[in-house]
């Protein structure tokens, strides 16, 4: 062994294998025979510890340092050392073939930036990213003879910042996802299946005492049984099998899991720490969003029980009314109740009493000064039987009752034995009376809104008979932004003569679908009675 390349090679495990090759079986010949300029790149190549490899000759014979050997994978070192570049990267050479004929034919240098190549170097398909330059090697008599690859393979910095970018999308769609749990799993399944490192996604929810599959992206190449699935959830933990990873979709603040997720790595990168990592990161994303969510959905089921409740408390049951019908549309959609409300009240000698009041405010706040109107008129109907001696009191209430100043009320009598419907009003919209020739506004006995100094409240009467409709709401129905009221109004007089034609239910929601377009964001109450 010559000399000189003895000392190159020595203290390297590259070099050792390079001693040991015959190199008299190669095109490149002895070490001996061997042109000053490729002495001087060997030299090179053995001396430094970044990537570098040599490829000299026709055949491109390779040489290479101990940097170039991870590039190399498991099963092509140390085979690779003195053979054909051809025969050593086959499966890539349509590639990188183009930047080797450029130096050799041109001597101009190449430069390319993390190149994307499916390598075959450890016993699968391999996805691997490279940023290299080839640079011409010369002969002594200045001829392009090889190509010098200096080399850094950037991989893992290309998959990591690709598996960010695929963790910030979902993030954000999951985020933007208004709905409920199943619109979170197909959001975070959507963009799941756009990335290139998920071969499949899976997720189950909670249902009763079951897992429910809500959706997947890909196809499984193998398949976890459910009862092992359930495990999972039931011990809030997570399974690996091969390279899929099944994880409880859980945080810290829940007792129990929602679901469980399924995540299949694709089988371009190896199944290695960073690989699982990702995997379990995107669990841990998709179950912070869901279990976050799930537990909003259980507070809003509380708040709608408790809300509930409130209703049957301060509201008359709509199914018990005899001859009417009532609809009720809280602002806020979480709620069964708001800040207006409605009652009817039976009345000695077959007299009804129709009440329909509007608090300011929305939400629980109003709710609750709500149902303390709503009982105090009705004590109020109960002992004094008239409008307006009804609103006098609720007057001299509201101003002991925090938040109840403004509030509108319309108090109504219906006599059907005397052909009569007394009211009065304060600050109320007026109702309307539907008869066989038309609608018209029922008017008179209008005052201010309750707890403010209006002067003494007066009764008005008008002429009902049977068959007649009376039709009482709240503002909520006919405000509208970018209209005035007085055209709002126009549009539900207009309207109201169709409510004979049909009973009372369709009478009411063909109403609320002709008038509740837009954005609403008032609560709304509709009673409908029919005379006689």
């Amino acid at each position: 062994m010559e000399a000189w390349f003895e000392a190159a090679t020595a203290g390297s495990d590259s070099g050792a294998v390079a001693r040991a090759v015959t190199w008299e079986s190669t095109p490149l010949g002895p070490p001996a025979t061997w042109p000053p300029s490729l002495r001087t790149a060997v030299n090179l190549c053995f001396s430094t510890r970044f990537p570098v490899m040599i490829a000299w000759g026709d055949e491109l014979t390779m040489i290479y340092n101990d940097g170039y050997l991870p590039m190399l994978g498991t099963e092509k070192h140390p085979a690779a050392m003195g053979a054909p570049a051809k025969e050593v990267w086959g499966e890539i050479w349509d590639d990188i073939e183009p930047s080797f004929r450029q130096v050799l034919t041109t001597g101009v240098a190449t430069w390319v930036v993390d190149q994307p190549l499916l390598m075959d170097r450890s016993g699968f398909t391999e996805e691997t990213a490279f940023s290299y330059s080839y640079s011409p090697l010369l002969d002594d008599l200045g001829h392009v003879r090889g190509v010098l690859d200096i080399a850094t393979e950037t991989t893992d910095r290309v998959v990591a910042a690709r598996r960010l970018s695929t963790l910030t999308t979902m993030a954000t769609a999951l985020a933007a996802t208004l709905g409920g749990p199943d619109d979170q799993v197909h959001a975070a399944l959507r963009a799941l299946g756009a990335s290139p490192d998920v071969a499949y996604a899976a997720v189950h929810l909670r249902e009763d005492d079951d897992l429910r599959l809500v959706g997947s992206t890909g196809t499984p190449r193998r398949e976890i049984p459910g009862p092992q699935l359930a495990a999972v959830a039931d011990g809030r933990g997570a399974l690996t099998v091969g390279t899929t990873v099944a994880t409880a979709l859980t945080d810290a603040r829940d007792a129990e899991a929602s679901g469980v997720i399924v995540l299949e790595a694709a089988p371009g990168r190896p199944f290695d720490d960073a690989n699982r990592e990702f995997l379990h990161l995107v669990a841990a994303a998709v179950g912070s969003a869901l279990t976050a969510t799930i537990r909003r959905m259980r507070e809003l089921d509380e708040v709608s029980t408790v809300s509930r409740a409130l209703q049957e408390a301060m509201l008359p049951s709509p199914r018990d009314l005899t001859g009417a019908v009532v609809r009720y549309r809280p602002a806020d959609g979480r709620l069964t109740v708001g800040g207006d409300w409605f009652d009817v009240v039976e009345l000695p000698g077959g007299r009804r009493g129709l009440v329909v009041g509007d608090c300011v405010g929305h939400g629980l706040a109003a709710a609750a000064v709500m149902g303390q109107l709503r009982s105090a008129a009705r004590a109020l109907l109960l002992e004094h039987g008239g409008p307006a001696a009804t609103l006098s009191g609720l007057d001299r209430y509201a101003r002991t009752l925090a938040g109840a100043e403004f509030t509108t009320v319309f108090v109504g009598v219906l006599d059907e034995a005397a052909g009569t419907f007394t009211h009065a009003a304060a600050g109320h919209l007026p109702p309307v009376l539907v008869t066989a020739t038309g609608a018209e506004w029922v008017l008179g006995g209008r005052g201010t809104p309750l707890g403010l100094d209006g002067g003494e409240r007066v009764d008005a009467t008008a002429a009902v008979t049977t068959g007649d409709l009376l039709l009482l709401y709240t503002d909520g129905l006919v405000e509208r932004r970018g209209t005035g009221l007085r055209t709002d109004l126009a549009r539900l007089r207009e309207h109201a003569p169709v409510l004979r034609d049909t009973g009372l239910d369709d009478a009411v929601d063909g109403l609320l679908d002709h008038l509740l377009t837009g954005d609403v964001r008032d609560d709304v109450v509709v009673l409908l009675c029919r005379v006689g």
